[in-house]
Parts: C-alpha cells; structure tokens; sequence
C-alpha cells in the first residue's frame, strides 16, 4: 500500500475512514423516503431511543412539526430524493422533547447507475455551543438596547455606533465614521498628554473606565460612565475598541448645582435678614448662582436685609465688585437692603484702586459689626452682640 493513494481508492482505508468517524459523529441513514434504516450508538444515544425505536419511523418524529408540516420540508426531502446534498446547522427534537441543534450533512448515497439509494446524514452535537452563542447574543441585545456602544480602530477612528450612542451626541452615523474619537472630547483633553497615554493603554490591550466630559455635536457637555474594551481575534491580537457608554450628564449637571448652591448658601439668621457667607474664588457661574438664590430667598422669605460676608474672599476684582453690587441693587429693587461685610484692608484698596462705586450699599469689617448695627436699630442701643 503507497503512503500516498488516495483514501477514496483504498477499501482499506476507505473502511478505517468509516470507522473514524462512526465513533466521533452520530449517524444515521434514511430510505428516499425519509423512513429509518439505521443509527449508530451515538445518535441513539444523543436523541435518547432505543435503535428499535427509530428503524422504519419517518425523519419527521425528529423535527418539529411545524417544520415537518411545512412546504420548506416537503421541498427539503424531494431535493435529497434528487441527488442534492445540504449542509448547516439543524434544530432537532429529542425523544423528550428536548431541543437539539446539529452541525450536520445530509448526503444521497448514489447507486451503481448514479441514482440515489438513501440519504446518510452525519452529525456532531451543537447544542451548547448554540445556547450559549444565543445567551451571548441576548446579552449583546440587551446591552445594545440600554448602553450608548461606539467601536473605534486601534488608531482611535470610529468605525461604528449604535443609535443610543448617537442620539446622545446629536449625530448620524455618517457624520461620524471615520473620524477620530477627538471630535468627541474637549479640546483640552484630546490635546493633553493624558489622552495620548489613555489610547497607548487601549492599543497595549488594556481596559480602561471612569467618567469622561464629552462634547455633543451642538457643542454642549456631555457626560459619561464608560468603560473601553479592547476587542481580541482568535490569535489573541487586538484588532479594535469597543466602548459601552451610559449618559450621566444629569446627575453630573445635578451634583455641581447642589454643590454650587453649598458654596453659596443662604440663611435666615432671623426674621427678615438673611446671611450669604461666601468663600473661595468667585467665578461668574457662581456669582449668577449667587444673586438667583438671594433674590427668590428674599422673595420667599419677605426679607428686609441681605448681609454678603466676602471674608473668605481672597481677590476681588472688577468683574466681582461689579457683580456684588448687582446683586446689592437687584436686592433694594425687591425692597431689600444690602451689608458688605468682611471687607478686608487689601480688597477696600483694590476696590478704590479700580474705582467702584457702592452707591448705597453699606460696608462692614465683620459679621459681627453688621449684626449689632441691626440688632441695635431693632432694639435699641443696649442690644449689641458682645
């Protein structure tokens, strides 16, 4: 016997063939008219019967019936019946109803004249392969139903995007494949050092998540809970990122308003006056902040006197002193007085230096001064806080 003869014109091997696969695959063999001629232990075995079971009985007890009622299955079996051979992936029913999916092929076994005499059908079992490609592709559906999902090559260039994910950021799915993730981020953040090394850790397969500012597609803020994913082929190679994505814009948004209100709280300390410590450096967000909350709290609170404390105010320039008295004549408007108080030597300087008018707006060192003049104009002068 040569080495190299082929298996097809060796009886020998041919047979050894055979036996190969009989013992690795379930088989069995069906007459042109679909009925049992004979199964080997190991389709017995998968579909749960006895071979005496199975021999004579139609293809169709191993179906479900409403494929074997179907004309897909009557076409099925007169193709076989014409010599055509099928390959694929089968849904089958077993003895107890259980559901078995096979990797099979049906194949006409042809006669000396080349017309079929049977169908042998060979089979391995795909069923838990199946389930859990099927709980994996739910789990993806599901993710793809509640996360915003973008897929970006290893040079950072989008490749692809859920509809979540463009709903948040305004766009459709041209305006952003092929462009570079940067498009997405603030111009600071996709010009800094730390951005570079954020997609060097992507590209050396490292997982990456936190809270990132995005920019949406009308140049507002976006925020979001993300993780990014480097994604491996078989060769353990990565070939892309996928990044899942919630939207937290709102709770974020929601955070820095409580925040800005405790940084510029106002108090009643008692009828009709209210006390608004302020402290830190004072931004044109937080002066807005400032003057809306004073003014609906001398609204709501009828009150008659609104002392600002800038003690804690280290710099006062021009655009601040400005926005203080704003906020001093907005109040008298509502029938509200206004006390500066805490003015320190070095911010009464810079105040003179950058000419600012108070107007009317009267002026204490402490908190404690402003709160004796008041107490002793309600109660007389005895009344003093010592």
């Amino acid at each position: 016997m040569k080495n190299d003869e082929g298996i097809d014109r060796n009886p020998t091997l041919l047979l050894a063939a055979w036996g190969a696969i009989n013992s690795v695959q379930a088989i069995i063999r069906f007459d042109l008219d679909g009925k049992v001629i004979d199964a080997n232990a190991n389709y017995l075995h998968l579909f749960g019967f006895e071979r005496e079971e199975l021999l004579g009985k139609h293809h169709r007890i191993l179906c479900v019936a409403s494929f074997t009622e179907s004309a897909e299955y009557e076409a099925f079996w007169n193709r076989l019946r014409a010599g055509e051979a099928f390959s694929a992936e089968y849904k089958r029913i077993g003895k107890d109803g259980r559901e078995i999916w096979l990797q099979a092929s049906y194949n006409p076994i042809l006669g000396a004249d080349g017309a079929p005499i049977c169908v042998l059908k060979a089979a391995i079992d795909v069923t838990a392969g199946r389930k859990l490609a099927a709980e994996a592709r739910s789990k993806l559906e599901a993710i793809e139903r509640s996360q915003a999902v973008v897929e970006f090559s290893l040079d950072g260039k989008i490749l692809t995007a859920n509809r979540n994910f463009l709903q948040i950021f305004g766009y459709s799915l041209a305006d952003l494949q092929g462009k570079p993730h940067q498009v997405l981020c603030p111009p600071a953040v996709a010009q800094s050092a730390s951005y570079a090394a954020f997609w060097q850790k992507l590209r050396q397969g490292e997982f990456v998540a936190g809270d990132y500012q995005r920019v949406a597609s009308d140049g507002k803020a976006v925020w979001l809970h993300a993780s990014y994913n480097p994604v491996f082929d078989a060769d353990d190679k990565i070939v892309k990122v996928v990044k899942f994505a919630s939207d937290i814009t709102e709770n974020i948004e929601a955070l820095s308003r409580e925040r800005l209100e405790m940084s510029t709280p106002v108090t009643e300390v008692w009828d009709g006056v209210l006390l608004t410590p302020i402290i830190g450096t004072l931004d044109l967000k937080r002066l807005t902040e400032l003057m809306n909350r004073a003014l609906s709290s001398i609204v709501k609170l009828r009150a008659t006197t609104l002392v600002l404390d800038i003690t804690g105010v280290t710099v006062v320039d021009t655009a601040v002193a400005s926005h203080l008295i704003k906020v001093a004549k907005a109040a008298a408007l509502l029938g509200c007085r206004a006390i500066l108080t805490g003015v320190s030597p070095a911010i009464a300087q810079t105040m003179v230096e950058i000419g600012i008018d108070l107007g009317s707006v009267q002026t204490t060192s402490t908190i404690r001064s402003a709160l004796n003049g008041l107490i002793q104009s309600r109660r007389g002068p005895a009344a003093a806080v010592s």
